[in-house]
């Protein structure tokens, strides 16, 4: 897998921005205006597993070309529809950054599972008032659906 068709399969891999109905199909029962940032929070999840395969599963010297064909992809499919809430791709890069190193921190250093980031997760949007705190289990089963972090890996493997 050439590294150009390795980030066309991580995208692929990356669920799209999640929709209000989605949410509703878990019984999460949010404001409209709240499901932009919820679907950039997933989003940062996503990137955070899908960097993490990248830098554990592929050699060093082709990993800027993944990640920035990765984003690249986001940037032109997903950003204009304005899924991902106002501001620009630049605008959310300290965001995502932070997250990263946040998710970074609970792994290396706390030893959090996967399960464990995404209650994480939960929790922060909970904190936001993204979600109300009786939805906060029932984002974790939809976070543990949206945010695939085995599989990640498990695609990178495939590419010998």
């Amino acid at each position: 897998m050439t590294p150009a068709e390795a980030a066309t399969a991580l995208f692929k891999t990356i669920p799209p921005p999640i929709t209000l109905s989605q949410l509703g199909e878990y019984g999460i029962d949010a404001a409209e205006s709240h499901v932009h940032h919820i679907a950039r929070e997933i989003l940062s999840l996503n990137l955070y597993w899908a960097l993490a395969a990248i830098d554990a599963h592929i050699p060093s010297k082709y990993r800027a070309f993944i990640e920035e064909d990765l984003f690249d992809f986001i940037q032109a499919q997903w950003w204009p529809s304005g899924q991902l809430g106002i501001g620009s791709w630049a605008e959310y890069q300290p965001e995502l950054t932070q997250r990263r190193e946040r998710y970074a921190h609970l792994v290396n250093q706390e030893g959090i599972n996967p399960m464990g980031i995404c209650a994480e997760t939960a929790g922060l949007m909970e904190d936001l008032g993204l979600i109300e705190s009786g939805d906060r289990e029932k984002l974790l089963v939809l976070l543990i659906d949206y945010a695939p972090a085995s599989e990640y890996g498990r695609l990178l493997d495939q590419s010998g």
